[in-house]
């Protein structure tokens, strides 16, 4: 008879099992996980196997096991399913083949400790993780965000992210060691721990001053935005640029001749989980971008200064591509751009010259790229003579493509 895989969730800081995973694991042959809950474990009589990675290792392992028809137990800290075990390991075993048996996760631990709701929680985990961009575009919506750390990023780290990204608008809680003699709880703002150090079990709550929406989260008003006299991609072609980007969650997007950062910043706040890169080439358009990025808490934008394309080499490969100021007088930007850009990916390329219109048009044929185009010529009430007349912006074409699967 082949056994089912229980994987058993232990109270966090105490190790306790509950009294159905106490009563699997005295009938188990073989007893699994991580070095820490298997010494809670040292009288078990059965079969020790410590966690070992990759996880498809592992995870065969544990099969071959269950296979020989033993009773075979997982432990897992917390709740299994939450950022834990369970979650990587169940697609590999299959669903019938999985038995979850959850404990309070440390989250609800250190809400309680705080007497917070964790209903609302953004849960992020950086425990083997080293990409902050889910907890940035959370913190720049305003969210309560409940972190999981690991020994590379500590409290001490994530504290000194925030600080270095301008942060001001969070306080912080370090509960470290919950449920154990040594339990501590502090809190203040990121800046008060820079120099914090506490063992490595430990989680971060980081808690949003005001939650009320004061600015719009798409259609700010292109005074919001500093800048140089009349380079921004203006509201209603921006709006229109970043509608046809189709945006979706976590993905990597490229700003190109990114001016203000304009594009950047509002297609941030749509596009959940996602990092945005604003390349511009002259550093006195950076700073305004990274003041911009202050003022708006637009945390999960990044600026680069560089010349294009050779400061491309240092980005991931996007999923989705804006030039509004990158292309040149050549096509090496855009032909660059187009050969990163991912398969299945878009571009949106704005233009005034008939240059780069043109430009733009042949690289797409050339690429066998299916490509769309509108022309947008927008017109803004102005004072004048005490009434108001409609004053023309420069019209902008837009064109737009897709790249095939498989190139």
């Amino acid at each position: 008879m082949i056994h089912p895989l229980h994987i058993t969730g232990l109270h966090p800081g105490t190790l306790e099992p509950s009294r159905e995973a106490a009563k699997h694991i005295a009938k188990a042959d073989v007893l699994s996980g991580g070095k820490r809950l298997l010494k809670s474990f040292s009288n078990f009589k059965g079969k020790i196997i410590p966690f070992t990675s990759p996880m498809e290792k592992y995870a065969s392992t544990l099969e071959k096991e269950l296979a020989e028809g033993r009773k075979v137990v997982l432990l897992a800290d917390g709740d299994p399913l939450l950022f834990g075990i369970a979650a990587s390991l169940t697609p590999l075993l299959g669903k019938k083949n999985v038995v979850v048996i959850p404990a309070v996760s440390s989250i609800q631990v250190g809400a309680a400790r705080l007497g917070r709701s964790w209903v609302d929680f953004k849960m992020v985990s950086l425990h083997g993780r080293n990409d902050y961009t889910p907890l940035f575009g959370a913190m720049q919506r305003k969210m309560d965000c409940a972190v999981y750390t690991d020994a590379t990023n500590t409290p001490q780290a994530i504290a000194r992210q925030l600080v270095n990204k301008g942060v001001d608008n969070y306080s912080m809680a370090i509960l470290s060691q919950l449920e154990t003699p040594e339990e501590v709880v502090a809190q203040g703002r990121p800046e008060s721990f820079l120099n914090f150090t506490c063992p490595d079990l430990n989680i971060v709550i980081l808690t949003a001053d005001n939650k009320e929406c004061s600015t719009p989260l798409f259609g700010r008003s292109d005074d919001e935005f500093i800048r140089e006299k009349g380079l921004i991609t203006k509201l209603p072609v921006r709006s229109t640029g970043i509608a046809l980007l189709d945006l979706r969650g976590q993905q990597v997007v490229w700003d190109l001749g990114a001016g203000c950062g304009s594009v950047a910043i509002e297609g941030s706040f749509i596009s959940p989980d996602s990092h945005f890169y604003a390349v511009e080439k002259k550093p006195q358009r950076v700073e305004m971008i990274k003041e911009n990025i202050r003022n708006l808490r637009a945390w999960s934008v990044e600026p680069l200064c560089g010349e294009m394309p050779q400061a491309l080499a240092k980005l991931p490969d996007p999923e989705r591509i804006f030039m509004g100021g990158g292309i040149g007088r050549d096509d090496r930007v855009i032909r660059e751009a187009a050969k990163r850009l991912k398969p299945g990916g878009r571009i949106v390329v704005h233009a005034i010259l008939m240059g780069s219109i043109q430009r733009t048009r042949d690289l797409f044929d050339e690429l066998n790229w299916s490509w769309q185009s509108m022309q947008i010529q927008a017109a803004t009430s102005d004072q004048l003579a005490g009434d108001i007349r409609y004053k023309a912006h420069n019209p902008v074409t837009i064109l737009w493509a897709d790249k095939p699967e498989g190139h």
